[in-house]
């Protein structure tokens, strides 16, 4: 973990589940983590807690990532107060369950914006710094629901964006590994977060077997070891999902479609 130590990183969604235990995890080798956020209460109290408890300094940055605007201002904020992020996680993302025709537009454009369009925006425009340094890590924050066919409806469009966010960690790859710069795809499968609630799931997480559930701190340490290791699609080992993902190899797609949907339609 020796290229953390007295680095800065920059990480989204930070202020609950998987995001906010990445900057915990973090602050154990003395880094500047910038963490993003619309809830300012929240980062308040998660910057207390790191400062209170390591060597490391939380910068709290207010952002709202369904504006468009928002990577673009993130980035300017780094450039005018000199941080050069070393390490960036794009981890902001949530869900819903409405039928995609009734969802509205509004909406669907902000799920857009913090699903798919600031984690490209806020890629490039760090992926750049990076290459002329010739020095940088960048976590993408997936799911297993990139992998294995997810279903239709609202799961089934946050499945498909999360297969891009993993086919785009392979052509990032290919394109600046000669400069230095690596790029992880973390796919952890049912995880302890906020993301049931805010999606409009009614299954609780006691509702889920303990054989798949994992918690946020696992994954997150998972996920930052494994893009240190230098791995490319990571699956979150535990929770079942590698089995899960095995399986589903010998199930036509088309089934596993009905399987996710009628899960989903049981949770809501």
């Amino acid at each position: 973990m020796t290229y953390l130590r007295n680095r800065t990183a920059l990480v989204t969604g930070s202020s609950s589940g998987i995001g906010f235990e990445i900057v915990k995890y973090l602050s154990n080798f003395d880094m500047q983590i910038i963490v993003i956020a619309r809830r300012e209460e929240k980062l308040k109290e998660l910057k207390k807690e790191v400062e209170s408890n390591s060597n490391s300094k939380v910068i709290v940055l207010v952002k709202d990532l369904a504006r468009s605007e928002s990577p673009k201002e993130i980035y300017d904020f780094c450039q005018s107060n000199n941080y050069k992020v070393d390490f960036l996680v794009n981890n902001a993302g949530y869900g819903f369950t409405e039928d995609f025709d009734s969802y509205d537009l509004e909406k669907l454009d902000d799920f857009l914006n913090v699903l798919l369009n600031s984690l490209v925006k806020l890629t490039r425009l760090f992926i750049k710094d990076m290459k002329e340094r010739k020095s940088g890590k960048i976590l993408q924050v997936s799911s297993i629901a990139g992998i294995i066919p997810s279903g239709s409806g609202a799961i089934g469009i946050y499945g498909n964006i999360k297969n891009f966010v993993n086919e785009f960690t392979i052509t990032l790859n290919s394109t600046y590994k000669k400069y230095n710069v690596h790029v992880s795809s973390l796919c952890p499968g049912f995880t302890e977060t906020g993301f049931n609630e805010r999606a409009g799931f009614n299954m609780q997480y006691s509702d889920v077997p303990s054989l798949f559930l994992m918690s946020a701190k696992q994954v997150a340490v998972q996920g930052v070891e494994a893009c240190l290791k230098g791995k490319e699609i990571y699956v979150v080992k535990g929770g079942f999902n590698k089995t899960m993902i095995f399986i589903s190899k010998f199930i036509p797609n088309k089934v596993l479609r009905f399987l996710f949907g009628s899960l989903v339609n049981f949770g809501k």
